[in-house]
């Protein structure tokens, strides 16, 4: 599968904005919030207004991705913890001892006996709970802003406090069991925008739910003069190199900057 491409050029961003300003006020929020921000897809459609600070102009958000990944660490360590305690337990039991101690930790749930079950299920349950989530806040453009304020005229009194929920959106192909906007029908969106863009001339390739993203941190990558440390940080990431080929920078950047390097030489 071919890697999800953002668009880079500034005139291509603008075709792309009266593209989506013709489309549901719903995936106009949408698209303005991934691009604006950089925030997943998944996260984006779970958004509730209560995460909408209008004065600000902010979103406020738990991330599903850190979080979850909190909570895998929280879990592991309960394991290896048990790893230790098994061990201890079969201590006069060579064969089993050496069965635990070559098994993984996040594999050793599986050698628990099942009257320790119910003690380490709780142990599990109470450390997940506590783990910290992931948190950003994050400032929304103006067109983000005047999406979300003519959504919460409509919507804000309905289905939970939910933004992207089922009542926001005209077919039934935008939703999910939970009842908010899946993320195929975000993808589509744009699809439907790379589809378009090509049919007017411009070269765009691979867009999907994740090129918003991908927007978003390449746009912040130039604003910030290259500033890797900086687009790591907003976006989570753990390398440089992981940067560089997210937002697909390689040789024609490269080269770009050897021409801009050379000129009065």
């Amino acid at each position: 599968m071919a890697a999800v491409n953002p668009i880079k050029d500034r005139k291509q961003l603008k075709l792309a904005g009266k593209f989506i300003s013709k489309q549901q006020l719903g995936y106009q929020a949408i698209y303005h919030i991934g691009i604006s921000t950089g925030l997943r897809t998944t996260d984006i459609t779970e958004l509730e207004w209560s995460c909408i600070n209008f004065d600000k102009g902010t979103v406020s958000l738990s991330e599903n991705k850190g979080t979850r990944a909190a909570q895998a660490r929280a879990r592991l360590k309960v394991l290896e913890q048990v790893k230790g305690e098994l061990i201890a337990l079969n201590s006069d039991d060579t064969k089993a001892m050496m069965n635990i101690f070559i098994t993984k930790p996040k594999n050793i749930y599986s050698l628990v006996p099942g009257n320790l079950k119910a003690s380490v299920d709780h142990r599990i349950n109470e450390a997940i709970a506590k783990a910290p989530a992931k948190t950003r806040t994050a400032k929304l453009s103006p067109k983000a802003l005047t999406a979300l304020r003519s959504l919460n005229a409509k919507n804000s009194k309905i289905d939970g406090g939910l933004i992207f929920s089922r009542n926001t959106f005209a077919s039934n192909r935008a939703k999910n069991t939970d009842g908010v906007i899946s993320r195929q029908s975000v993808y589509r969106l744009f699809k439907l925008l790379e589809a378009h863009l090509v049919s007017i001339g411009e070269k765009v390739s691979n867009l999907g739910a994740h090129s918003a993203r991908k927007i978003a941190a390449f746009f912040l990558y130039k604003a910030s003069g290259h500033n890797i440390a900086l687009v790591m940080k907003a976006m989570g990431w753990s390398s440089e190199q992981m940067v560089l080929k997210y937002l697909s920078i390689g040789n024609d950047e490269e080269q770009d900057a050897f021409e801009l390097a050379h000129k009065g030489m």
